[in-house]
């Protein structure tokens, strides 16, 4: 939202600078939300995301069937441990076993959670990122066509476009 008050703002700085040293004052309005959302980079852009998102989810389902293995795994150590039909000695041993298992059970959910964390927050970067390179590439080409069209001021008539 800053970026795109930010970009206004600029446009209509150089609009006014421009409209001083010009007597004409034509003034043009774009819908940079509508330039946004139609740039073909921007499809391009989103495509690469959600391919992304796919890659991250298959990852995600991935170590979420290893934790349910996991899961299953010691619940049959804990029953084997519980069996009254071996030794004290043997069923201390499966409680070891168990136990270790449990804790092995404990760093797989924390890893899974910070890899939900880390993709999540890669994600947004990588989406305001490609989102502050194309502002930047359709304010440069509206510059340019301004500037030859001899427009004193551009302003941005969508005031949803800084929902992007």
């Amino acid at each position: 939202m800053r970026t795109l008050l930010k970009v206004s703002l600029v446009l209509l700085v150089t609009g006014l600078l421009t409209l001083s040293a010009s007597a004409q004052g034509r003034v043009a309005t774009v819908d940079l939300a509508k330039l946004f959302d139609n740039y073909w980079k921007t499809k391009q852009a989103e495509g690469a995301l959600k391919d992304r998102v796919a890659e991250l989810e298959k990852e995600s389902k991935g170590m979420g069937e290893d934790l349910k293995k996991g899961n299953e795994e010691y619940q049959k150590l804990l029953t084997d441990a519980n069996d009254q039909a071996v030794s004290a000695e043997e069923r201390e041993k499966r409680k070891k076993s168990a136990e270790g298992k449990l804790k092995q059970l404990k760093e797989l959910q924390d890893t899974i959670e910070q890899f939900t964390r880390q993709a999540r927050t890669t994600l947004d970067e990588q989406r305001l990122r490609m989102r502050n390179n194309l502002l930047g590439e359709i304010k440069a080409a509206v510059n340019s066509k301004a500037k030859s069209a001899a427009f004193a001021i551009v302003l941005d008539t969508a005031g949803e476009s800084s929902k992007h």
